[in-house]
């Protein structure tokens, strides 16, 4: 087996300061990070306000420096020395669900982006572009465009299988959601490890890794911690072993072997599998829970039932995708969106938390055309009346002024 990794030299902090850099640069603003690039990057206080004042970025790359010397000795002496991750519960505002959030400390963010980063090699063969969720690039929108390409391929062939008399079983007929029960605390660190050091020819990134995941056993807590960036990483490696067995299994008729499953699609811990028969679906399903409790150690949620989508549109992703390939907003999505702009129509008040909430919603109601255009997603029309009829935007041009206002008077 090919192994990967071989010739990433961690230790080296040359090699590692484009990733501290990186790390740096998107939290430099934040109180933990002023410490630690006045500890280890020789930063005095006066220097880093200069630093953020003028946008200098040459002494936040100077800095980088300093600090990437201190994460190569401490990956060198095999020694991190980290203060203890702090892990509280804390209530999520949109589903009300109950989760345990990790902190860490900045240096141990630091020494997470050069674990991360290190292991490029791996994420590239072995993380699938079906997997759409936390990668740059990817996300919601993406996932929802390869929905709607799926959909549109398999009507085409349906209809041009009818127009020349032939037969054709459609492909997106059938759908099953799945869920991972409490995705990051199941999983393991030494399940990860076992499949991990099968991929990673490197003892340092091997050892780097060992450690930042052991750091998130505090308080009893034995899974993955919620709110960091290995576990993140780790759990997206896992679950493309899920995919790859998912997308394998298949059926011989006739000697021929047909696949179950046409089309699977990750979102995080979500996932999304399409076919053409209901009976091979529920086959595939219990095969897929049977290998995720067996080999990764977790299970899958028991209410999961399989739909046809011309009678249930797929709701996934805070989208509604119809049979027909159009996609709407999910309705709950749309009324709370309505409500809020509303409610500022009414009193002619908004306040900063207000004005975040509604420009969340933005991309909902209006739309870049030319975006929408590439991305495939098609508006709906009952936004577009509601849009010209409030006059949406002026709305949302007061909030994100009202933001804008905010940040420039704390800054």
């Amino acid at each position: 087996m090919v192994r990967s990794c071989k010739q990433i030299d961690i230790e080296d902090w040359q090699v590692i300061t484009p990733w501290v850099y990186d790390c740096i640069n998107r939290h430099k603003r934040k109180s933990a990070f002023r410490e630690l690039l006045c500890e280890f990057g020789h930063m005095t206080k006066q220097e880093y306000i200069d630093a953020l004042k003028t946008l200098d970025h040459t002494a936040f790359i100077e800095a980088s420096q300093h600090v990437a010397q201190e994460v190569s000795r401490r990956i060198s002496e095999r020694n991190l020395s980290l203060p203890p991750v702090i892990i509280r519960d804390m209530v999520d505002k949109s589903s009300g669900k109950q989760r345990q959030i990790g902190k860490e400390s900045a240096i141990q963010q630091t020494l997470d982006y050069v674990a991360k980063y290190s292991c490029e090699e791996i994420w590239r063969r072995r993380i699938v572009p079906q997997q759409v969720s936390s990668i740059k690039g990817k996300g919601q929108s993406y996932g929802v465009c390869m929905i709607q390409r799926w959909i549109e391929k398999d009507n085409a062939a349906f209809k041009w299988a009818q127009s020349h008399n032939q037969r054709y079983s459609r492909k997106c007929k059938y759908y099953v959601k799945l869920d991972v029960t409490k995705c990051f605390p199941s999983m393991r660190l030494e399940t990860f490890m076992k499949f991990f050091e099968r991929d990673c020819g490197n003892n340092a990134i091997l050892w780097l890794w060992e450690e930042l995941l052991k750091s998130h056993r505090v308080q009893g807590y034995e899974g993955f911690m919620i709110g960091a960036l290995p576990s993140e990483s780790a759990a997206q490696y896992l679950m493309s072993f899920l995919y790859r067995y998912a997308t394998g299994l298949h059926k011989e008729r006739r000697g021929r072997q047909t696949k179950l499953i046409s089309h699977a699609l990750y979102f995080m811990d979500d996932q999304i599998y399409f076919g053409s028969s209901r009976r091979d679906l529920k086959i595939a399903v219990k095969q897929i829970i049977k290998y995720a409790k067996d080999n990764l150690g977790i299970a899958i949620k028991p209410n999961w039932q399989i739909c046809c989508i011309d009678e249930t549109p797929l709701d996934a992703m805070a989208f509604v995708i119809h049979a027909d390939a159009v996609v709407t907003v999910r309705p709950r999505v749309f009324i709370r969106a309505r409500r809020t702009m509303l409610r500022f129509i009414r009193t002619r008040r908004m306040s900063i938390e207000q004005a975040r909430r509604l420009c969340s919603y933005k991309g909902y109601f209006c739309p870049n055309p030319k975006k929408m255009k590439k991305k495939r997603i098609y508006l709906n029309l009952r936004i577009r009346k509601v849009e010209r009829k409030l006059q949406f935007r002026r709305v949302f041009s007061i909030a994100a002024k009202i933001i804008s206002d905010y940040e420039r008077s704390h800054k």
